[in-house]
């Protein structure tokens, strides 16, 4: 599945124990946490400086995560 969006950083699990800052991919579908497949989930540098950048990606959506195997800065 191919989608596009804005990148961005928010505040995941609100007032749950796995509150935490995540990544995720703002579509005109919904926003999804982004996920890299092997990379860590709570730390991911190279997702990290998609952060305000708007891109097309490539890959697959688990309930919420859209776990990512190749994008394009557009």
């Amino acid at each position: 599945m191919t989608l596009s969006g804005r990148v961005i950083r928010k505040t995941f699990g609100k007032g749950s124990k796995s509150e935490h800052e995540a990544i995720y991919l703002e579509t005109d579908r919904g926003e999804y946490v982004l996920r890299r497949r092997g990379a860590n989930p709570f730390s991911d540098p190279v997702l990290q400086d998609l952060v305000g950048k708007t891109i097309s990606a490539t890959g697959t959506i688990k309930e919420y995560v859209f776990f990512v195997d190749k994008w394009q800065v557009i």
